[in-house]
């Protein structure tokens, strides 16, 4: 079993960064050169816009469907899903289109068509993923994001013609999506409620607000410093997380593969999960490490105009995605062993620390000050998660030994 749990972390490793290293090393850089950099601020305010509600509607429906599938199974029971993806996708397309309207200096329908459209392919893609970690199948994983990074360089050719960025994304979505309906069958389950609809909305209602907030200190940063010193800023400051979050996108998976397997156990051994914040604060280090060695020069190659600034920010904004790694791959475990609505309240005093600490701090220190408090918001997030982990031990947890 560990060495089957390893080899699937190194797949779902793998299997990520083919569609992060086609899209933050090629693409981007080269759709930021032709956009330029007002126009590329705001591309990546609205990618940032897009990701921060797709992703988790369908990254919570696809963990809720990996928790309670073997309960549905065992009751012979089928339905509610689809419907919640149904609700999922409408709730998804309102937001993108206020979310376009508010952020595009003019109304762009096409805009707003593309930005709906793409958001809702990565969305219905994101939950659709979980027919193959039920069965534990990280090879047709790896295979999906061949295909999403195949539709990533198609985009970008359409990109070249028509100017829509957007493109880029719609086509990764959809090449994905034809990959995994030829072997999912998700979508043509019933639309129609069951006796446990309400406790499996219920679960992923929490569990949504909780990824949310979560999500937002992840994506948000981007969508408040837009209006609050321009475009510019954005540029600079996404290009100052670029190799943070290549390493954290490349990490991270390890708390996908993790969460499949962890469905399927009743114990959680307290040795293991301190091997489990041992082994990831060490690579986190390592990691650190390599990302202030080989960050100016990566830079300076891929977004020349405004490298120097940037750099500036990369020891803080790194710290600060490592903390993150650390506490995504613990995740899974909080998810699996503790009360659901641990995830809610983790997130919810996360999300207020961060608001309280980047505007103080920003006030003082602008840009750099902003930085400095989301590190210290993640670090407190981190210290709450284990404290969460271990307040679970009680003996009438019966789940902890």
């Amino acid at each position: 079993m560990r060495k089957k749990v390893i080899f699937d972390s190194i797949l779902s490793i793998i299997s990520s960064a083919i569609p992060i290293v086609v899209l933050q090393l090629f693409i981007l850089p080269v759709v930021a050169n032709k956009l330029g950099n007002e126009q590329y601020g705001l591309a990546v305010t609205l990618i940032s816009l897009a990701t921060l509600f797709s992703l988790p509607l369908g990254n919570v429906l696809n963990n809720i469907r990996l928790l309670l599938d073997e309960k549905y199974k065992e009751h012979h029971i089928e339905g509610d899903f689809n419907l919640i993806l149904l609700g999922s996708i409408i709730i998804n397309m309102i937001v993108m289109v206020i979310g376009t309207i508010y952020y595009e200096p003019s109304f762009s329908i096409i805009s707003i068509i593309l930005v709906v459209l793409f958001s809702s392919l990565n969305l219905i893609r994101e939950y659709l993923i979980v027919t193959f970690r039920i069965i534990l199948n990280y090879k047709s994983i790896l295979i999906n994001n061949l295909f999403l990074g195949i539709g990533y360089l198609f985009g970008l050719l359409i990109f070249f013609i028509f100017e829509y960025w957007q493109l880029v994304y719609f086509f990764g979505a959809l090449f994905s999506l034809i990959y995994i309906t030829r072997y999912s069958n998700l979508l043509q389950e019933s639309y129609r409620s069951t006796p446990f609809f309400k406790e499996t909305l219920y679960e992923t209602v929490v569990l949504f607000i909780s990824v949310f907030l979560k999500s937002m200190l992840t994506y948000a940063d981007k969508l408040l410093l837009f209006p609050l010193v321009g475009a510019s800023a954005v540029s600079i400051y996404y290009s100052a997380n670029l190799m943070g979050k290549i390493i954290s996108m490349a990490i991270t998976p390890i708390s996908s593969v993790m969460l499949s397997y962890l469905a399927k156990m009743k114990l959680m051994k307290v040795k293991s999960f301190n091997l489990i914040l041992l082994f990831t604060s060490v690579l986190g280090i390592i990691g650190y490490v390599v990302i202030l060695f080989i960050s100016k020069p990566i830079l300076e190659i891929l977004y020349p105009a405004w490298a120097d600034e940037s750099l500036k920010l990369i020891p803080i904004t790194t710290a600060t995605v490592i903390v993150g790694v650390i506490s995504s791959v613990i995740h899974p475990i909080i998810l699996r062993f503790n009360h659901i609505n641990w995830q809610l309240w983790i997130n919810l005093l996360n999300l207020l620390i961060y608001v309280v600490c980047a505007y103080i701090f920003y006030n003082y220190y602008g840009l750099i000050g902003f930085c400095v408090g989301m590190l210290i918001a993640n670090v407190i997030k981190l210290l709450i998660m284990i404290f969460a982990f271990f307040q679970n031990r009680r003996p009438k947890k019966e789940k902890l030994v």
